[in-house]
């Protein structure tokens, strides 16, 4: 048994779904002509854009409407689009009006021969000549009774006569309609109007059963509101379930169904696959009468399988859609595989993670029935076995996934029979690669920071997701997925993002923001109230498939708006070698950003909402390891102009590396590092303020009075760290600047400060010449 019919759907069954359609299709759905509303934004996409039509738009082709797509289609002389809109305006505005009576002054319909009836009758009594020449020389003279105005709506034309109403054309209409009362034919003639200009779909040539299906399925497509359905591809479900000769769309199976329609085909260039459109309308129905015949208890129908259709079971879309099961070869391990399943899902374990769990027990079951043959019981389950197994896997979650399948069927019992030791612990797997740095470099994220690359998006709302990611660091499952009223403020006025955390319980946290990120998002909220009036809980709603708002923008359809994007903005690295990125590299680089700011790592950690310390000291690991490699690629140059460089293979290596962190930074400098150990006495506590033709004037206060707050800190950092050696180092460069500052600030105009002493400028001049 597969996951796509329901278990023994035999003839009981379809009694029972006949009974459940029958309670289930309201009466503005039984109709043998389903006719939905001018204003159902489902099955209508509002009017033909000719102004004279007043037909409605079933299909979305050049905003036409069937009909007139198909005349378009099918002009042999049609010219240029423009040209063929305002030709078929005119000939309808033409159709619309009865034709006038050719001679010069009469406003009555014609007859035959462009003439009325009472001008025909005159050309006739003249023989028939030439009617151009007739023309021009009769005079049109008034009735007996005068001249009144047809009866019918909206006519131009004269009456006939003082007995009868009507000009001769819908004179002729009544008569043919068997002459009924006036008022009720207005009627009847205006409700036709209406309905032939709304699409539909004639449902009279399937059988009862299959008729009730096709309303079901359309019903559920009002309902949801989500899918736009055109009357023409439901048009072409019903013609193909006619000629399938079916009593029901259970009847078939998917494959079955794919074969009617032709599913595959090759599709000539230029035409659209109808066909395929009109399949997805039968499978969806198929699935919708599966799910309500099986409403009661859907598990009592998928637990038995070997492939579970997630779909009956109610897990929601984006979620895998089977599980599967069959690769187990025990079937007593199969069937404490599913239990396991089952109870994991009822606890909340997404869909995807269990069905990675299924496949991982299916690993194991394979080499469990290879060493073991086929008839391997639990008790041949054992930690030998399992040992057996482990240098097999070459995924590493199926060692855990068997880990905690394991531990749980211990916890509940499930397996009596299972030895006391077939346990799997945390250091039986593999240990996890050395994880890579993937921030993205400063070239790279200059281009993509550019406001000119960032304006060539597709699309304002693929264009602000990107910025939240550089700006923010979210997961796209977060920032797809973000809440219409996602920005908070506090007490005083600073804007913060109000994202939710997928991953872990849909936890709420917070990021700031700018106030210019803050005004683009609010853009985005007008915008999306544009789309949805009556308003739409997400910030980025899907494009598609989306009638009512109700589905956020889909993964895949951002990372193709970020691939196009890419390759417009012609992104290069460092070799002008074309280059990709991936959305989560910019998580990535914020938090290497944060921590090259010196943001503390708890701080780091609950900006990105992660679980633990652990997942964002990966970060600064990572960091300092991309450090140091360019470090080891760089040319270092000492106070000689001399190149001091260690290969990398050096035994000395990592010690240069720890010496070189140890010490910048501890000693301040305006232009580098110093490079020798902090417990050496230099006899130069900082090598220009200690020089005698080191000079300074008032230009260079502030930045005097910066080194001196900053060598202040560093020194009350190192007495409290125990670190007296740096103190004793930057109290002698503090010395320094203490001794420039108060001479700089008493020195008067064109006086400078040389070797720590005030001079005049002229004085060093006249010295120097």
């Amino acid at each position: 048994m597969t996951g796509r019919e329901p278990a023994g759907a035999g003839a009981l069954e379809r009694v029972g779904l006949l009974e459940r359609l029958m309670r289930a299709v309201r009466p503005e759905f039984r109709a043998d002509v389903f006719r939905p509303g001018r204003d159902d934004a489902v099955f209508v996409r509002g009017e033909c854009r000719l102004v004279n039509c007043l037909n409605m738009v079933g299909h979305p082709v050049r905003g036409l409407c069937d009909s007139h797509y198909q005349r378009w289609l099918h002009d042999p002389h049609r010219g240029g689009w423009e040209d063929w809109l305002a030709a078929e305006d005119e000939r309808l505005l033409r159709r619309g009006v009865a034709p006038v009576c050719g001679v010069s002054g009469c406003n009555r319909s014609t007859t035959q021969n462009g003439l009325c009836q009472r001008h025909h009758r005159q050309w006739a009594r003249r023989g028939r000549p030439e009617q151009t020449a007739w023309l021009a020389q009769v005079d049109y003279t008034p009735t007996e009774f005068g001249e009144a105005d047809c009866q019918f709506p909206g006519c131009p034309r004269w009456a006939e006569s003082a007995a009868m109403p009507y000009c001769h054309h819908h004179y002729a209409r009544w008569k043919v309609a068997g002459r009924p009362d006036m008022a009720g034919w207005y009627a009847g003639l205006a409700r036709e109007a209406v309905e032939r200009q709304v699409p539909h779909v004639k449902l009279g040539r399937l059988g009862r059963h299959a008729r009730l299906e096709v309303q079901y399925g359309l019903q559920c497509r009002h309902d949801e509101a989500v899918k736009r359905t055109p009357m023409l591809q439901v048009t072409t479900a019903v013609k193909h379930i006619v000629d399938a000769g079916v009593t029901s769309l259970l009847d078939l199976d998917e494959p079955g169904w794919r074969k009617v329609f032709g599913a595959g085909r090759r599709i000539p260039c230029g035409q659209r696959d109808y066909a395929s459109v009109s399949l997805r309308f039968v499978l969806d129905t198929r699935m919708r009468l599966i799910q309500l015949l099986i409403a009661d208890d859907p598990w009592a129908d998928q637990y038995p399988r070997d492939t579970w259709d997630l779909r009956l079971l109610g897990i929601p879309a984006g979620q895998p859609r089977l599980m599967h099961f069959g690769g187990i070869p025990q079937l007593w391990l199969r069937g404490v595989a599913k239990r396991w399943c089952r109870w994991r899902l009822a606890r909340g374990v997404k869909a995807s993670t269990v069905a990675r769990n299924a496949i991982g027990v299916a690993c194991f079951g394979r080499h469990l029935a290879a060493h073991a043959g086929s008839q391997a019981r639990p008790a041949d389950l054992t930690r030998e076995r399992i040992e057996s197994w482990l240098p097999t896997v070459a995924v590493r979650d199926h060692v855990g996934a068997l880990s905690v399948f394991l531990r749980d069927v211990h916890r509940h019992d499930w397996l009596p029979d299972l030895p006391a030791g077939a346990f799997v612990f945390t250091d039986d797997a593999p240990p996890p690669r050395p994880a890579k740095p993937r921030f993205i470099s400063e070239h790279l994220m200059r281009q993509l920071e550019a406001e000119s690359n960032l304006a060539l998006f597709d699309g304002d709302d693929a264009r602000l997701v990107t910025r939240i990611l550089i700006n923010c660091g979210l997961r796209l499952k977060d920032a797809r997925r973000l809440p219409f009223d996602c920005v908070v403020r506090d007490n005083t006025g600073a804007g913060y993002l109000a994202w939710v955390n997928h991953k872990i319980r849909e936890r709420v946290a917070f990021f700031p923001i700018s106030d210019t990120l803050a005004g683009q998002i609010a853009d985005q909220q007008r915008r999306v109230l544009d789309r949805y009036p009556a308003g739409c809980g997400w910030l980025f709603p899907a494009r598609k498939v989306n009638l009512n708002g109700s589905r956020p923008m889909p993964d895949i359809s951002y990372r193709d708006y970020l691939n196009t994007w890419l390759r417009r903005i012609r992104l290069v690295d460092e070799h002008d070698r074309p280059t990709s990125v991936t959305p989560h590299q910019f998580r990535h680089t914020v938090a290497t950003r944060l921590i090259n700011a010196d943001v503390p790592l708890h701080i780091v950690q609950q900006l990105l909402d992660h679980m633990s310390r652990e997942m964002t000291a990966v970060y600064a690991r990572l960091h300092n390891k991309t450090l140091r490699r360019h470090w080891e690629n760089a040319v270092k140059v000492n106070a000689d102009g001399q190149t001091t460089v260690i290969p990398a293979d050096h035994p000395l290596a990592d010690a240069a590396w720890m010496r070189l962190s140890m010490v910048r930074a501890k000693v301040t400098l305006p232009n580098g590092y110093c490079g020798a150990p902090v417990q050496t006495d230099c006899e130069y506590a900082n090598p220009c303020l200690d020089c005698r033709f080191f000079i300074t004037t008032t230009d260079f206060l502030d930045q005097h009075r910066r080194q001196r707050d900053e060598t202040t800190k560093l020194i009350d950092d190192a007495q409290r760290s125990g670190l007296a050696r740096i103190a004793e180092r930057n109290r002698r460069t503090l010395g320094k600047l203490d001794a420039i500052i108060d001479a700089l600030e008493t020195s008067q105009p064109g006086q400078i400060v040389a070797g720590g002493v005030v001079e005049d400028l002229g004085e060093v001049l006249d010295a120097a010449g």
